[in-house]
């Protein structure tokens, strides 16, 4: 008993807190959200551990606020996520500012459709990820367990990296105006892009939707990547690149993120190669092949210039898909 009043006091006394919200069928999702809890812990984050089987949405809500971000978990039953995480995802989109670092994970026996819809509202919503989903089929093993504990520590060290950047962020004199400007940049909407680049026979990808066309003779394109998440070797100039522009209703997105370079995601998806090289995924609208320019760095973001070579159009009555965005402080 003194060892848990000691646990307890030690909780209370972490400067940062995370939800972990799951339901769980046969055990599976509870041993997942036991692992990413420990891990969580043994990274000094407080955790808040609620079964949404028996959580009261009140008070729900006022955890999920409380927190700096939340981890949802849930298992598959008949090819949905059960009642009481929809509930709780719903009291979560409603409810919870889109600022909270979140995080999706689950077990399932065949498919898999909970998880998916989990990340797929979450991202919709344009909440942050902390690591990318995790899916176990059937019972976790060991090394399931274990990449639950490296998830929830690099969503500890994400999560410590976002109190620094708002720490260390200026104070604004007039906040009022900073939010209406913020909220003005959100306004700028741009397609739903993944830039895909080779290196080492080693494809990447990254989403974005900071694409424009620069010029029309000769035809060329700019776009800005996020520094810290684009590998700048990979995009010097001479280097070549594909621009993958993704079409409405496509689950392509799922598999990257704005914020880090995926190389697992071709494990996944079907591609096939460009001249340069590049991976052209097929799911995509259209595609365009690009040679890099000019690189320079701007504030926190890589710019490039990009000269097209050639591309074409995938899918030609597709529409693409538009990336919307309630404020310029976010991606």
């Amino acid at each position: 008993m003194q060892d848990y009043r000691q646990w307890c006091q030690h909780q209370g006394q972490q400067p940062l807190r995370v939800a972990l919200l799951y339901a769980s069928a046969y055990g599976n999702t509870a041993r997942l959200a036991d692992a990413i809890a420990q891990g969580l812990t043994a990274a000094q984050i407080a955790v808040e551990a609620i079964n949404c089987e028996q959580a009261d949405p009140n008070t729900l809500i006022d955890i999920l606020n409380q927190c700096d971000g939340f981890i949802i978990g849930s298992p598959t039953l008949g090819g949905h996520a059960p009642v009481q995480i929809q509930t709780a995802l719903g009291l979560v989109l409603a409810n919870v500012p889109k600022t909270k670092l979140v995080g999706v994970f689950g077990s399932y026996g065949w498919s898999g459709e909970a998880i998916d819809e989990l990340e797929g509202k979450l991202q919709d919503a344009n909440y942050p990820f902390g690591f990318e989903p995790l899916r176990v089929r059937f019972s976790p093993d060991d090394t399931a367990l274990e990449v639950c504990t490296e998830a929830a520590a690099q969503f500890a060290q994400r999560l410590r990296k976002r109190q620094k950047q708002q720490v260390a962020r200026p104070a604004i004199a007039d906040q009022a105006h900073s939010d209406r400007t913020a909220l003005a940049l959100g306004r700028i909407i741009g397609s739903l892009c993944v830039v895909t680049t080779q290196a080492n026979g080693i494809h990447a990808g990254l989403l974005t939707a900071w694409v424009t066309q620069a010029s029309f003779s000769p035809p060329g394109l700019m776009l800005a990547l996020p520094r810290d998440a684009a590998d700048a070797s990979r995009f010097l100039p001479g280097n070549g690149f594909v621009l993958n522009i993704l079409q409405e209703g496509r689950t392509v997105r799922r598999h990257f993120s704005a914020q880090r370079c995926s190389t697992t995601a071709f494990d996944h998806l079907p591609f096939e190669l460009a001249t340069n090289t590049c991976a052209i995924l097929t799911d995509a609208l259209a595609y365009v092949e690009c040679t890099v320019v000019e690189q320079s760095s701007v504030g926190d973001h890589l710019l490039i210039y990009g000269a097209v070579q050639q591309g074409n159009l995938l899918a030609p009555s597709g529409m693409p898909a538009v990336k919307h965005r309630q404020s310029g402080h976010r991606y």
